[in-house]
């Protein structure tokens, strides 16, 4: 019977995995970036729907682990160059650089889940790995100094009786 309905379990813990991507949008990584943040808003709004039928949500946002998508025969990536680029990287580069030496041990990730799993109250948010805690951190401190040295500009936007 689905959660929900009347005699339905009443509980539940949905993990959904995005990426440091999702918290942060990364440079030849855009449209990636992008399914990311949209896993988490779905994650978000589903969450703010299913609470009131006791079923939880964890989004997982990990940084680089070693796994095996950045290899050059699991990711197929497009070198197009545009003149206006020319100066940087390439896509395949800039990624090839991090295959092998990503620092986040997948076992380890997995076992952090199992935990939160188990958790009575588990983690809305899950930050997985020093790197994502080093890129993640600073974009949230900026998200905040702006909502508060801006608040006087933003409720100038409400609206007068």
């Amino acid at each position: 019977m689905a959660a929900g309905r009347s005699g339905g379990r009443r509980s539940g813990h949905i993990i959904n995995i995005s990426s440091v991507a999702g918290g942060v949008g990364l440079t030849h990584c855009s449209a990636y970036s992008a399914g990311k943040f949209a896993v988490e808003g779905l994650s978000m709004a589903v969450a703010s729907e299913v609470e009131r039928f006791g079923i939880k949500m964890t989004i997982v946002e990990p940084g680089f682990f070693r796994t095996s998508l950045l290899d050059k025969r699991n990711a197929e990536v497009i070198d197009s160059r545009i003149d206006d680029y020319a100066g940087e990287t390439t896509t395949s580069d800039t990624w090839a650089a991090y295959n092998g030496t990503q620092q986040g041990d997948p076992l380890k990730l997995g076992h952090a889940i199992v935990q939160i799993a188990a958790m009575n109250s588990p983690l809305k948010l899950f930050v997985a790995g020093s790197d994502a805690i080093e890129v993640l951190l600073p974009v949230a401190k900026e998200r905040v100094r702006a909502i508060e040295e801006n608040t006087a500009l933003s409720n100038s936007t409400d609206r007068t009786s």
